[in-house]
């Protein structure tokens, strides 16, 4: 979740963007580690619906951003809309399963947008599908309970990369190999 984590941290030096990509399988895909590449999953394997309104700290090595979001996910789209402090939109990503569209003013043009619906996914999605996915790239995915919760790591080898704990009202990601992280707070 790299791209999210800087895009949401590049907000005063970026400038405004819009990117597509096409159909399925022409989608960017995610470089998770130099080497494994991450296919954006189909919206049907979420967790569960989600629509609210969520708090989003990240930072990245020094830099750090909050802000307001709307994350709506479901059977059709996963949608993030960032809002400034007067409720505001001032940027957007939609992802619904052939189709990314990355739209504002706030993030930088490096970043691509499957990054942040990857970074998303591995958050909400359903852990079957994930460590399916996961695994068939090299890459290992482990869940477990954890203070009314869970905890979610991907491992490189015997390196873990990612770790993600989740509790019903807040999110923490650390992106171990890539430096940054992000906790969302709201109703999950």
């Amino acid at each position: 979740m790299l791209p999210f984590v800087a895009a949401v941290c590049a907000v005063l030096c970026s400038c405004g963007s819009a990117r597509h990509a096409a159909a399925g399988a022409n989608l960017n895909p995610v470089f998770v580690t130099d080497r494994a590449t991450f296919h954006l999953l189909p919206t049907a394997m979420r967790e569960k619906n989600i629509d609210a309104v969520q708090h989003i700290s990240a930072k990245f090595g020094a830099r750090e951003f909050e802000s307001d979001c709307l994350l709506i996910a479901d059977g059709e789209q996963l949608s993030l809309t960032m809002l400034n402090e007067l409720g505001t939109t001032v940027g957007e990503l939609n992802y619904n399963n052939d189709l990314v569209v990355f739209n504002t003013a706030l993030f930088p043009s490096a970043i691509k947008a499957e990054y942040i619906v990857a970074d998303v996914q591995f958050c909400l999605y359903r852990a079957d599908a994930l460590r399916a996915a996961l695994e068939e790239i090299g890459l290992r995915f482990e869940v477990a309970a954890a203070d009314g919760g869970e905890t979610r790591r991907i491992f490189d080898g015997e390196k873990e990369i990612i770790h993600i704990e989740k509790t019903a009202e807040r999110i923490a990601y650390t992106n171990v190999l890539r430096g940054y992280g992000y906790v969302l707070q709201g109703a999950f």
